[in-house]
């Protein structure tokens, strides 16, 4: 260790831009004051830019920097091949640090706040740097836009990230390195985490609470909703193919009204925008792959690709409020609450919990098949879990949206939870519509190849006597039942429904197919 003096000694000479040891500079005496009080001026007012100030303040594009060459050398008397170099923390307090360079293996003995972690890194420029460092070389930056480590942390040997002349310090990274790319870049959004640790490690738990939490929550939502689901539409199926039952004959001419061209409308427009955002989101997501990029090729290349995600989203949410309204305005006022927790309602009731019961006994075999009312308990869950879905995906797609702007309302770590809310989410959705909604409403023993019943907006009257009777007995007893039985659907209408439906399958069955294969290629840019 130095004595005070020479820390001094250190510290001016650093300033001044020469080592701890050399010629001193020739310049004359009023010279070095004049560089020492301009750069001095530089480092008050550095200091003094609070992140508050750097929030309102943004960044237009930055055309370059580099990163100040710091090779300050002392020999080592407790040690061979070993040197000692200075570094500045965030005080500006002059400390002596030691790193070891072995010779044979060049390997590196990584400090954050040295002078120059890789100084004495034999072949430097010509290495790789996920050959030392294979996790921070699968982040988002890489695997979809292909930018090198070195664009970020500059060419030269790489100082700690929080050294004080490293550009990428968080004082100025905002600067000399988001807003290469990220124009009106804010200090609060340079704080977003590149190299985030794995969100499902315990280690995160310490290092990256929110991110830990947030990842594990969604987590046991998704794997809740498929423990639950999975193993019921399983035994349903298995049930349905071992049953001896045989449904009633129908002629196909008498059927019922199920939904209204309103309803229909609404469901049109929420397959084609999630089949869009599925489709353009899937193409992001698999990114670092040769199917999310040739997926994201047909939609006009990758900022394209998030261009139409964007547009989509901001129509399903507009679809979703204009639906909200709508259901506002069937709300019969004046008998509210009553009104909306009738037969006719969509909201769960305590006989839904009865009913499925009832229903998995008969999946057992041990009870008679429960007479279901307009609306069954598994189209309940899955109408409220469209609107969980739009409500977490819209609110956090909005925050990504626009990460720039939403930068000057909280800090950009905030970020890296966000997306793993949005992206455990979307999967969810997915997954479920492909595995459980498929299955139940077109895949079963009496609904297969494809129940039009959405698209026509009738069904069989004899299916529904059968599957629902407690809705015909109490339209019976209202006196409705007539006004609900309509003719049936033209054959060349029902063709272009049937094309229309196959189409929109067989375009989202290729969709999980291909990233069930595609899973463990992106498996390496996430969880190893």
């Amino acid at each position: 260790m130095c004595s005070e003096l020479q820390r001094k000694d250190c510290q001016e000479n650093f300033i001044n831009g020469n080592g701890l040891s050399g010629p001193q500079p020739s310049h004359g005496t009023e010279t070095a004051t004049g560089w020492r009080r301009t750069i001095g001026l530089l480092l008050f007012l550095v200091l003094l830019y609070e992140p508050a100030v750097a929030q309102d303040r943004s960044a237009g594009n930055f055309s370059g920097s580099s990163v100040k060459k710091l090779s300050f050398e002392r020999p080592d008397p407790n040690r061979r091949n070993a040197h000692s170099y200075m570094f500045f923390s965030e005080k500006d307090a002059p400390v002596h640090a030691r790193v070891v360079q072995y010779r044979k293996t060049a390997r590196v003995r990584y400090r954050r706040l040295l002078a120059d972690a890789h100084l004495g890194l034999r072949l430097y420029k010509q290495l790789a740097c996920a050959r030392c460092h294979p996790r921070q070389a699968r982040s988002l930056h890489h695997a979809r836009s292909q930018i090198a480590c070195r664009q970020c942390h500059g060419p030269d040997p790489i100082a700690g990230n929080r050294h004080y002349y490293s550009k990428l310090n968080p004082r100025r990274r905002f600067v000399q390195v988001c807003a290469k790319c990220h124009k009106g870049a804010t200090k609060a959004y340079a704080t977003y985490i590149i190299h985030e640790p794995n969100p499902g490690f315990k280690t995160t738990r310490k290092s990256f609470p929110l991110l830990f939490y947030a990842f594990w929550t969604m987590m046991a939502i998704a794997v809740g909703t498929f423990a639950v689901f999975l193993p019921h539409s399983i035994f349903w199926g298995w049930r349905e193919f071992r049953s001896t039952e045989k449904p009633d004959k129908s002629d196909g001419t008498q059927r019922i009204m199920r939904f209204t061209k309103m309803q229909r409308c609404f469901h049109a427009v929420l397959i084609v925008t999630f089949l869009t955002q599925t489709a353009t989101g899937l193409a992001r997501l698999f990114g670092g792959t040769t199917w999310g990029r040739f997926l994201a090729s047909l939609f006009g290349g990758y900022n394209m690709t998030l261009q139409i995600h964007k547009w989509a989203g901001f129509f399903m949410l507009a679809a979703f409020g204009f639906h909200v309204i709508y259901m506002l305005g069937r709300i019969e006022w004046r008998r509210f609450p009553g009104s909306i927790y009738g037969p006719d309602s969509l909201l769960p009731r305590f006989t839904d919990v009865h009913q499925a019961l009832q229903h998995l006994g008969w999946m057992a075999g041990k009870r008679s098949h429960p007479g279901f009312d307009r609306w069954t308990y598994w189209e309940k869950f899955d109408y409220w879990a469209v609107f969980w879905g739009i409500c977490i995906l819209g609110s956090t797609g909005l925050i990504l949206y626009n990460p720039i702007f939403s930068s000057r309302y909280m800090p950009g770590w905030v970020f890296n939870a966000v997306l793993w809310i949005h992206r455990i989410e979307a999967i969810l959705a997915m997954a479920h519509v492909f595995i459980i909604h498929f299955f139940i409403g077109h895949l079963r023993r009496h609904n297969f190849p494809m129940d039009l019943t959405i698209f026509e907006g009738s069904t069989d009257f004899t299916k529904v006597r059968h599957e629902r009777p407690a809705w015909i007995e109490r339209m019976r007893e209202q006196g409705t039942l007539q006004e609900t039985l309509i003719a049936s659907v033209p054959h060349t209408l029902k063709l272009v429904f049937y094309v229309f439906g196959f189409t929109i399958m067989g375009a989202c069955l290729y969709l999980f197919f291909n990233s069930l294969v595609h899973g463990i290629d992106l498996m390496k840019y996430f969880f190893i």
